[in-house]
């Protein structure tokens, strides 16, 4: 007899973090919204649970929208083998002509936390371990004034940081920054979007002049052709987040990206994580997921990238210096050690412990 799921359940968390607004045009002046938090859970007649929190960063993973796809989902869920994750996973991606969306990422998750626990192993393992660790890079909002960015960095190096992406910067920042940091400490640009094409070919030139290791969302996600004309006029690699499954083969095809960068976590979870890795590495790139974002998000892309050879990052959010701005919903956080790696969890799944406590602090949604 084959394991079977017998019910999904949505949970929202009372606690909720700052948000921000992604743009350096002027719109962070504007309040931004709040970031909420949902726990999903697929339950199992084996008592085997798999869970995965939802943040949300992106309007389709805010808690009403995830309840209205996850009712829609449930009726193809009840009743089969949780271990059928291909199976399931195109089921509920052709739904919608191939829509891939933060609740298929959720149920994907979940389903892998599943497998680890029946395998009794952490999901890195399961997936066929490269690696047991892997150098993070720091990555989050800090001051605009050039003297904080510098005086934040300084002790991010002090704390085993070998790497890192402060972003919003003004370019002149990124001078005083490897004057700070040296040349031992690899440092990544994000424009978050922001640029035009001509300040893109400039900023380009200087952080090549600086060694940036990558120059990354200088332009519009969907300017291909700007990143085609940007990627050939610079050394430096470029590359910028993709959500769409169609554009990972385009970018690359293309010569429009150096390093696949995409949003696994927001799309088709641990499944499309495992085939971007493998369509980079059939182009010779790095996949480097966007890793920014809750607890069980960062423990999801750090399972695969364990198991990735073409990866060098994790990347670990940070606000204002500062570790822990999204850690909802669980009693295991992901942290460096002191030689600036994060270090595979070791219990089975996903092998980060649902805060219970805090579950119960908030409220179920019906679906």
């Amino acid at each position: 007899m084959s394991m079977k799921i017998i019910d999904v359940k949505l949970h929202l968390f009372s606690a909720e973090t700052p948000g921000y607004v992604t743009s350096f045009s002027g719109l962070e002046k504007k309040q931004p919204p709040t970031f909420q938090y949902s726990l999903v859970r697929i339950l199992t007649d084996e008592d085997i649970e798999g869970d995965y929190i939802v943040w949300s960063e992106i309007p389709s993973a805010r808690p009403q929208s995830l309840a209205e796809v996850l009712k829609a989902y449930k009726q193809y869920l009840i009743g089969e083998d949780p271990l059928n994750r291909e199976k399931i996973w195109w089921r509920l991606s052709e739904l919608w002509y191939g829509y891939r969306c933060p609740a298929l990422a959720a149920v994907d998750i979940a389903l892998w936390d599943i497998a680890g626990k029946a395998a009794g192993l952490p999901l890195y393992r399961l997936l066929g371990a490269y690696r047991d660790k892997v150098r993070a890079y720091a990555s989050g909002n800090v001051p605009m004034n050039v003297e904080e960015v510098v005086k934040i960095a300084r002790e991010l190096k002090r704390r085993g940081y070998r790497a890192m992406k402060l972003h919003p910067i003004p370019v002149e920042a990124c001078e005083a920054l490897r004057d700070e940091v040296g040349e031992e400490v690899d440092l990544i640009y994000d424009a978050v979007f922001s640029h035009t094409r001509r300040e893109a070919l400039k900023i380009g030139r200087k952080l090549e002049e600086l060694d940036f290791y990558w120059y990354e969302a200088p332009l519009p996600a969907d300017d291909i052709e700007g990143y085609i004309n940007l990627s050939r006029a610079l050394d430096i690699p470029i590359t910028v987040e993709l959500m769409r499954e169609n554009d990972y083969l385009e970018y690359l095809r293309r010569g429009a990206v150096d390093l696949l960068r995409t949003l696994c976590g927001f799309t088709g979870g641990i499944t499309e994580m495992r085939k971007a890795a493998s369509l980079a590495e059939f182009f010779g790139a790095n996949w480097e997921p966007h890793t920014y974002g809750g607890t069980l998000y960062q423990a999801a892309h750090l399972h695969v990238i364990l198991a990735t050879k073409n990866c060098s990052f994790f990347e670990l959010p940070i606000e204002n210096g500062q570790e822990g701005c999204f850690d909802v919903g669980t009693r295991d956080v992901i942290r460096i050690d002191r030689d600036g790696y994060v270090h595979a969890p070791e219990k089975p799944g996903l092998g980060i412990e649902i805060d219970w406590r805090q579950v119960d602090r908030g409220v179920e949604i019906p679906i």
